[in-house]
């Protein structure tokens, strides 16, 4: 029986032994290793060539790491037996310990401390397979007692009292700008912020419309700095106001081609990372009480609700009062637009999927999370937004500008086909409808032969039976939409009815069908609003395409060419939506990082009675509060043991090995906490 053979030594060990073997010692070259092997191993099976190539590779690639062989290929010399039995002496007590210094140079970006070394007085960080970095790793995971794959979370928990909550977050956008996840620097470029500040107070100006005289007013969070918003109810006529970005920042200047790259404003725990500098975000361009600003004015007539007529002005405003949303229910300020707001909304049948947003705080005695659920004053600034976006959208389609449309597509039929068997699985009476894409003035005979012509590959054009604008061909025709939205509100109406269970699990699903919205230079309309035509225009000082959809009107306004033409809004629209998920990915990370650390202050025994929102192998998704606020995830393994657990097909049952049923989605299930990363966010449960 032939002997299992044992871990075959590097090369460059054995190639270290065999001369120290022959007696060589000091200062060596290639071709006195060579000789020497060939005088003193007559049975050498290779030749002369190829055995003076084989060595030289060796004592190359030994040479460059360092290990065993020190110096160049041509002229180098070996470790000593001392220096070597303190190398290995070094690696026996590195596979223990946990270097404090190291830990916070990676975790700051910064070069690893000299003495993070296998040898003193000289760098050495790997031995024969052996590497100190990645050791270190294993070290800080094991000690942490975490079981998150990424080490550097475990490395975060034991450095967590060399950090604030400040220095953690900035240390971690750092480390997403090192591995090219984060195109958000921190600071914004000296040179453009020198150049803000030259620029000029606003002053009236020929080109401009003077409405000081319109009493607006501004309505956002308490803590809010840049108002780039603000509105005025008169009679029958809403007049809303947006901030004259565009006057500031021209096309193809620096601070445009900054401005684009990043393409939005990132609201982060302790920090914002801001599209423009702060003398226009905080400052030019922001609409404050008292102070003349420069803005782009919508005038609205409403009737029944309903905008019937749309006019566009470049004017000059002075805002009566900046207000907080608090103030406005409190005081109970506003009412007739109030009313106006809750009639625009009754008039769309758009989904209503808002749920609680939880704002965490940093404050010098520790940090503090609110919840903060849709109010009254949010709702109604949100409805006079949507309906100036909505009115700017056709004021620019109807002119024929290029935009960079704000699309949201209806769910996909395979995902609505999927959650009616799950509903029907449950045991729950709703079945959707499958989407119509149907575009506008298409007959449904039409819309057959394009599903057919696409299902087969064919490319078959079909005339539209009324005539459309342009801008509005691809939109999807607004009764086909309508009727999916009617299917899913009624949806949310049945589940209403449900128990808690079956009605989270319906609540989920619909949110799960909604698609992202994107920025596109061909209209397609938005589902979840309801809208033929959407463009964002109310927030150019933290987003690029509200720039551009500005530009373009004042050109309309002036009678002048487009600024912007289809390329290039295309091109944009497409990095724009790109920086959004990217900006979105680091605001719910770093959310979730505060939250985390807020939870490290808790006691370990906290228990959340939670509830499942989600079963997708392996993992068991739970909603700790069950508004949505606050989530975390549970691994199988640690609900069955050793025992192999299943999900079924719909994902709505834990099954045991015996087909028995252990957990529903959405029951709820009593947890603990098992692991915390405050470096990105994740959260490990486990059962009580």
């Amino acid at each position: 029986m032939k002997k299992r053979k044992g871990r075959e030594a590097p090369p460059e060990e054995r190639l270290y032994r065999r001369i120290l073997g022959h007696g060589l010692e000091g200062e060596l070259s290639l071709d006195l290793v060579c000789d020497t092997i060939r005088a003193r191993e007559p049975n050498l099976k290779q030749n002369e060539k190829q055995l003076h190539s084989q060595i030289q590779e060796t004592i190359i690639h030994a040479c460059r790491k360092g290990e065993l062989f020190i110096g160049k290929s041509e002229a180098f010399s070996l470790r000593t037996k001392e220096a070597k039995e303190a190398i290995e002496a070094s690696v026996r007590k590195f596979r223990e310990g946990a270097h404090e210094g190291a830990m916070l140079a990676l975790l700051k970006g910064e070069p690893i401390p000299d003495d993070f070394s296998l040898l003193p007085n000289e760098v050495l960080r790997t031995y024969l397979g052996f590497n100190l970095v990645k050791q270190l790793e294993k070290n800080a995971q094991k000690k942490s007692g975490l079981r998150f794959p990424d080490p550097m979370i475990a490395m975060a928990w034991l450095m967590r009292d060399h950090f604030t909550p400040e220095q953690m977050l900035d240390a971690r956008l750092d480390f997403r700008r090192r591995q090219n996840d984060n195109p958000f620097p921190r600071e914004y470029r000296e040179d453009l912020i020198k150049h803000a500040e030259t620029l000029p107070a606003p002053s009236m100006a020929e080109d401009r419309v003077d409405l000081r005289h319109i009493p607006f007013v501004t309505i956002d969070p308490p803590d809010a700095k840049d108002f780039d918003d603000a509105v005025c109810l008169i009679d029958d006529t809403l007049w809303v106001a947006i901030a004259d970005v565009a006057h500031y920042v021209r096309p193809d200047t620096a601070l445009d081609l900054h401005a684009r790259h990043r393409a939005t404003s990132v609201y982060l725990p302790h920090c914002v990372l801001p599209m423009l500098p702060p003398r226009l975000a905080d400052d030019l361009c922001s609409l404050r009480d008292d102070a003349d600003r420069f803005a782009m004015v919508v005038e609205m007539r409403i009737e029944g609700a309903e905008v019937v007529e749309t006019k566009a002005h470049q004017a000059l405003i002075r805002v009566k009062q900046n207000l907080s949303y608090d103030e406005v229910l409190d005081k109970e300020l506003f009412p007739e637009m109030m009313e106006l707001s809750k009639q625009m909304k009754k008039r769309r049948i758009g989904l209503d999927i808002a749920g609680a947003e939880i704002r965490p705080r940093i404050r010098e005695d520790g940090i503090s999370l609110d919840v903060k659920w849709p109010s009254d004053a949010t709702e109604m600034i949100e409805a006079f937004m949507v309906a100036t976006n909505e009115a700017i959208g056709h004021l620019l389609g109807d002119a024929g500008a290029a935009v960079p449309w704000r699309c949201h597509s209806p769910p996909d039929s395979p995902e609505v086909d999927s959650l009616n068997a799950r509903l029907d699985a449950l045991g729950v009476d709703i079945e959707l409808p499958m989407p119509s894409h149907r575009t506008s003035g298409q007959s449904e005979e039409s819309e057959t032969l394009d599903l057919l012509s696409a299902w087969a590959g064919l490319n078959v054009e079909t005339e539209q039976e009324e005539d459309t604008d342009d801008f509005m061909s691809s939109v999807i025709d607004s009764e086909a939409r309508g009727e999916m939205l009617q299917a899913l509100r009624d949806a949310q109406s049945v589940a209403s009815k449900l128990s808690d269970s079956k009605r989270r699990v319906v609540d989920q699903g619909l949110f799960q069908l909604m698609q992202r919205a994107i920025y596109s230079e061909e209209n397609l309309g938005h589902f979840g609003l309801d809208l033929d035509a959407y463009a964002h225009f109310t927030s150019p000082i933290r987003r690029y395409p509200d720039l551009i959809a500005h530009r373009q009107l004042k050109a309309m306004l002036a009678g002048k060419d487009w600024p912007h033409n289809e390329e290039e809004v295309a091109e944009m629209s497409a990095h724009c939506s790109e920086r959004g998920m990217q900006a979105k990915r680091l605001e719910w990370e770093l959310v979730s990082s505060v939250c985390n650390m807020h939870l490290m202050n808790s006691e370990e025994s906290a228990t959340w009675n939670a509830r499942i929102v989600g079963l997708k192998v392996p993992w068991i998704f739970l909603d700790l509060e069950d508004d949505g606020s606050f989530q975390g995830r549970m691994h199988l393994r640690q609900l069955g043991g050793r025992e192999r657990l299943q999900i079924d097909e719909h994902g709505l049952t834990v099954l045991n090995e015996s087909g028995e049923v252990l957990l529903n989605l959405g029951q709820k299930f009593e947890c603990r906490l098992r692991g915390l990363d405050i470096w990105s966010g994740s959260l490990d449960l486990a059962p009580v």
